[in-house]
């Protein structure tokens, strides 16, 4: 036992003398590192000017650190002009975007204070977004008497002052503000989200609508499944039918719809026929003239038919057996073997499909194919090895050249970051070039009138240089030169943190103006409150 005590009066003594050394040692820890500047709170005069234009900031040590600072307007480094030890004038830089102005000496940088760079595209602050939806938008279109039909997850545009507010679809007058003849004061509008909507061309009932998304009912009419025909009014286009108890119920004008969500919607021109792609599995049809056996209680059957993510209606809302179906086995063809995320009808009358699918009715395709008018695979289109990840969005040149954008980062064979152009035919257009690209993801592509392309996402750095959300490009993929001197998007959550998850779902131009829409989920743009939806106006 004796041996055990001193074994144990020996550690704790080595423990105390380890401990002792360690307190008397130093501490490579307590080192202070001095700040090579200082700026001032504020120190930035004027507080807002265009690029090319003189600033003066204000602070410290500029003087003894001349040769190592560097004034940086996000991210980009200023030409400096004159410096004193406590002001340092600059430039702004090409390429400068509102945000904080930093400084850099060697490994250190020092934010400074906002600055506004103003430029030639610009919100327009007399556009009511401060109000604007109290929920994300995810689609809008033009409609009659140059008004806009919106759709998204709102509850309420605008402030509208209706009892039941406006559930998820609204029209909204030139100048922004909510037209309140649309949508009745109670009851309106659906119980779930809306993705798209169509205009209808004016026939004897007048200008229609059509909305589609992952709704069950419109107006609390059940049965609604996933598209409704609206009204110029708002209300739901509806019929009267008399149930086999002879009680009366009002039902959608629309035979039938669809089992799940609706991502895209597509009218043809020539025929009134509805083209639907999305994350649904069946068509679904009520039939309204059963009863309970045994009881007088009136029942509700969904007669349901597989259709697999892709389907053409009747313009009264019945299945179209005639496209992609296989009449033997009454039921949809194989289809996608993955989600379509983006669908365009092109003016031919084919449909280009995209998403995570890597087949189509069992033949190879790399998430992009385009459909022959009856859904067959059109063997002419070329992609080639397609993309190696899923595509998420596109949108169509005037010339018939496509923009791909997603989280692929090869397309025929060809790296690319995660944006691509195509041709017609599916090769990969050469005369494109993004450069690097993002440090993130790219969710929307817009074009507008002049070829200027629009993309926006989740991203802080597009080819290096610091941008938030959005950029725009010439038509080669270069960055525009004077359209990016704003401060993006941003959307902020219920914490108070910024969550830039889907900012923006369209962008579409205002016709004859030089101005565009732009809508989504965020609530800032160019840190200006804008609440879903912006107007921004360009020369």
């Amino acid at each position: 036992m004796k041996r055990y005590i001193c074994f144990i009066a020996l550690l704790a003594g080595m423990v105390a003398c380890k401990k002792d050394t360690v307190r008397k040692g130093n501490d490579p820890y307590r080192e202070t590192v001095v700040p090579a500047i200082y700026i001032n709170k504020d120190g930035i005069s004027p507080t807002r000017a265009r690029v090319g234009e003189e600033v003066m900031i204000s602070g410290k040590g500029f003087e003894k650190n001349k040769d190592k600072l560097a004034i940086l307007f996000n991210g980009v480094k200023a030409a400096i002009i004159s410096l004193t030890d406590t002001t340092v004038r600059v430039k702004v830089p090409a390429q400068a975007a509102t945000g904080n102005v930093a400084a850099q000496v060697d490994q250190q940088y020092f934010f400074g204070p906002f600055f506004r760079v103003t430029g030639v595209f610009e919100m327009d602050t007399l556009y009511p977004s401060l109000v604007g939806a109290n929920g994300a938008i995810n689609n809008i279109i033009p409609v009659e008497d140059g008004k806009y039909l919106v759709v998204g997850d709102f509850t309420d545009y605008g402030n509208s002052g209706k009892k039941d507010k406006l559930n998820r679809v609204a029209r909204i007058n030139h100048d922004g503000t909510v037209d309140g003849t649309f949508g009745p004061d109670a009851k309106n509008g659906t119980n779930s989200t809306v993705a798209s909507a169509v205009a209808l061309p004016q026939s004897v009932n007048g200008y229609q609508y059509l909305v589609a998304g992952s709704f069950n009912n419109y107006e609390g009419v059940s049965y609604v499944n996933s598209v409704a025909l609206l009204n110029n009014n708002g209300s739901l286009a509806a019929n009267r039918i008399q149930s086999p108890n002879g009680k009366d119920i009002t039902v959608s004008a629309l035979k039938g719809g669809v089992s799940g969500s609706v991502n895209n919607m597509h009218v043809q021109p020539n025929d009134g026929k509805i083209l639907l792609t999305g994350n649904f599995r069946f068509y679904v049809q009520p039939n309204f003239n059963l009863k309970t056996v045994g009881t007088d209680l009136d029942s509700v059957h969904l007669d349901s038919i597989q259709v697999n993510g892709l389907i053409r209606l009747m313009p009264d809302g019945g299945i179209d057996s005639t496209y992609n179906y296989d009449l033997a086995k009454h039921m949809g063809k194989e289809g996608a073997n993955g989600f379509i995320y983006r669908s365009l009808l092109l003016p031919d009358g084919k449909l280009l499909i995209a998403g995570s699918f890597t087949k189509y009715n069992g033949q190879a395709v790399n998430r992009l194919a385009r459909l022959n008018a009856d859904g067959s695979l059109d063997a002419s289109f070329m992609p080639g090895a397609g993309a190696d990840q899923a595509i998420g969005n596109m949108e169509r040149q005037p010339d018939g050249k496509i923009i791909l954008t997603g989280s692929f980062n090869m397309y025929g064979g060809v790296k690319v970051p995660h944006i691509v152009r195509i041709n017609e035919n599916g090769t990969i257009d050469p005369g494109f070039n993004a450069g690097e690209g993002t440090d993130g993801f790219i969710n929307n592509v817009g074009i507008m009138p002049g070829g200027q392309i629009i993309l926006s996402g989740v991203f802080t750095q597009f080819n290096k240089l610091q941008r938030n959300n959005m950029i725009v490009l010439n038509a080669d993929g270069s960055v525009h030169a004077t359209y990016n001197s704003f401060g993006g998007f941003s959307a902020v959550g219920d914490n108070g943190a910024n969550g830039n998850v889907n900012t923006v779902s369209r962008v579409i131009p205002q016709a004859g103006e030089k101005s565009l829409l732009v809508v989504g989920s965020f609530t800032k743009f160019d840190f200006r409150t804008a609440n879903r939806i912006v107007r921004i106006t360009y020369p």
